[in-house]
């Protein structure tokens, strides 16, 4: 394994090494990334359909207007997801990541988001100056992913949310233990609740807090795939979705993390 080791003589060289090649991907046109855009049908639900589980606990714990709500995009690249907490009715969202391009995308495919440049493993910003941080599949591309997690438990006034991959037997068989970009390597970093609470005790304490964890399957590019042949209409949808219901009963196998911290 020394080829992955050589990329990784410390954390902050992985980081720049990352960087580097998420610019030149990031610095691509525009259009390259009009997926966070489309009118699709099939590809808006199977790129919303943890987001959307998310949003109605999110909702059901804020117990407030959204339009009064901030929130922070964490290792959010071109910012679809910010743009999703935006249509949702969240008043404020900013989007962060470590790529200067990535970022320059985000506010040209839509204005209405802010962006900061920022590493997540130290992110510089006051405590509790978002009511929500939130991060999807980003973590487990840093060298310290509890680090990056400690950092949004200590920037979120209100909740942290972490959509991630689920630790277990289905993420070992048909997961990736490492991802590739361009010759360098990043460890895929797994969840489950009993992480998502220690990390949590460990830095909060006994602060009033509430948890509550997803575990589903979630393989949207084998299921595009698969309802592909029936155009991307309403036909289409219907069998994206009878495939994840067919699916729900064993969930609690699943290779997907929804974590979500709430601070009372």
């Amino acid at each position: 394994m020394n080829h992955l080791s050589n990329n990784y003589s410390s954390p902050d060289h992985g980081i720049e090494a990352q960087r580097s090649v998420f610019e030149r991907n990031f610095g691509r046109d525009p259009g390259d990334f009009a997926f966070n855009d489309t009118k699709n049908l099939v590809v808006r639900y199977l790129r919303d359909r943890r987001l959307n589980k998310v949003m109605e606990r999110l909702q059901h714990y804020l117990g407030q207007d959204l339009s009064q709500v901030s929130a922070l995009c964490v290792c959010g690249g071109v910012g679809g997801e910010a743009t999703y907490l935006r249509n949702a009715g969240i008043g404020e969202v900013t989007n962060t990541d470590f790529s200067e391009n990535a970022l320059g995308v985000c506010r040209a495919r839509d204005p209405r988001l802010k962006t900061r440049l920022l590493n997540a493993e130290t992110m510089d910003l006051e405590n509790e100056s978002f009511d929500v941080v939130l991060v999807q599949d980003g973590l487990h591309h840093l060298p310290r992913p509890v680090l990056g997690f400690n950092e949004m438990l200590r920037v979120a006034r209100k909740a942290v949310i972490v959509l991630e991959p689920q630790s277990g037997w289905s993420g070992r068989i048909l997961g990736r233990e490492w991802e590739e970009h361009e010759g360098i390597f990043n460890y895929v970093f797994r969840w489950n609740a009993d992480l998502l609470k220690s990390a949590t005790r460990s830095q909060l304490l006994k602060r009033d807090l509430a948890f509550e964890v997803i575990r589903l399957w979630d393989h949207s590019g084998f299921v595009h795939r698969a309802v592909h042949p029936l155009g991307n209409g309403k036909l289409s949808l219907l069998a994206a979705k009878s495939i994840y219901a067919a699916l729900t009963p064993l969930n609690f196998l699943g290779n997907q993390f929804i974590g979500m911290v709430f601070k009372s």
